[in-house]
């Protein structure tokens, strides 16, 4: 099978997983207790005309199915609707939204590469050293904290009590990149924290894997250094199985730091889509989901063909 072969395959099989996807998503905001309508009505005065007229509006007198499949209709002309509770089209707002969640991500995973690659392959070079159990430690901590309250101890420690970096808000990096990165520092920080402990060990196991394999063994009676072939070598084949936990990690944070962007008002995607739920605004949720749902699809898609790149003994079949 060619690589191109090998690419639309795999696009093929997305078609069936978003329509999956967007079945559920669809149906089960349906099955919530609760009218979206009411957000639209004052409270304590309500009023069945006015009602009437907002559900047949927003098409909510109709089959399910007919809804899906008017919905489904302008998702593929670009249009999520208009946000219930803001009047504005759902896609511009989560538009705005989204890369803000994409920085916090991307900066918890650069956090979590940097801790847990020197962690994960010193461990495994060192192994059953103090080097070793010092890692082991410290990824038992890292996946042991809850998010939430390592969120509040670092908030309390770095943000009020050295006063190190602002403990709420989010600055636009073309308004001022370098207090951009100075709001962004702290919730990046924590999110790292939480996803280091998960790829220290997987990044141990799998260098002691290939420690123990015997070309291993060969390039050391060939008299190469221990740096040489752990950089030259097993380092790349060991990152094949840690780049899968680390893409699949990262695609769930884009879903996943609604916590953080609560504690730290970081005005994101995963705040949007809570409030969306809170206050039943069912274009915001669902378009909010859709999205994340296709970014977490597009990142298992490009790990796929980047897994040809890092090993060519790979079959494509």
């Amino acid at each position: 099978m060619s690589f191109t072969q090998f690419f639309i395959r795999r696009l093929l099989y997305v078609i069936p997983t978003v329509f999956l996807v967007t079945v559920a998503v669809f149906s089960v905001l349906h099955f919530i207790p609760g009218d979206p309508v009411d957000a639209l009505l004052d409270e304590g005065t309500p009023d069945e005309e006015m009602r009437k007229i907002l559900i047949k509006q927003y098409g909510f007198d109709q089959p399910i199915y007919v809804q899906y499949f008017r919905w489904m209709a302008k998702v593929l002309q670009g249009d999520l609707g208009h946000s219930i509770l803001h009047g504005r089209p759902a896609a511009e707002i989560l538009g705005d939204a989204l890369p803000r969640t994409i920085y916090l991500a991307l900066a918890g995973m650069l956090v979590a590469l940097l801790l847990s690659f020197p962690l994960g392959i010193s461990a495994a070079v060192k192994r059953k050293s103090w080097v070793d159990y010092g890692a082991q430690v410290s990824a038992l901590i890292g996946l042991s904290l809850p998010g939430f309250w390592a969120a509040l101890m670092f908030m309390l420690y770095f943000g009020l009590t050295l006063g190190w970096f602002p403990v709420v808000g989010y600055v636009p990096p073309r308004e001022n990149f370098l207090e951009f990165l100075h709001h962004l520092a702290l919730p990046g920080f924590t999110l790292g924290v939480e996803m280091t402990g998960v790829l220290t060990r997987m990044t141990r196991s799998t260098m002691l894997e290939e420690l123990n394999k015997d070309y291993v063994q060969t390039h050391r009676s060939q008299g190469l250094s221990e740096i040489s072939i752990v950089g030259s070598f097993t380092l790349k084949n060991a990152m094949i199985p840690t780049l899968t936990i680390a893409s699949i990690r990262f695609a769930m944070l884009l879903g996943g730091t609604v916590v953080i962007e609560s504690i730290f008002a970081w005005p994101g995607i995963g705040l949007i889509i809570l409030d969306g739920i809170f206050t039943k605004d069912f274009p915001i949720v669902q378009g909010g989901i859709l999205i994340l749902s296709f970014g977490f699809i597009v990142v298992n898609l490009v790990v796929d063909i980047l897994y040809k790149w890092l090993d060519p003994r790979i079959k494509l079949e």
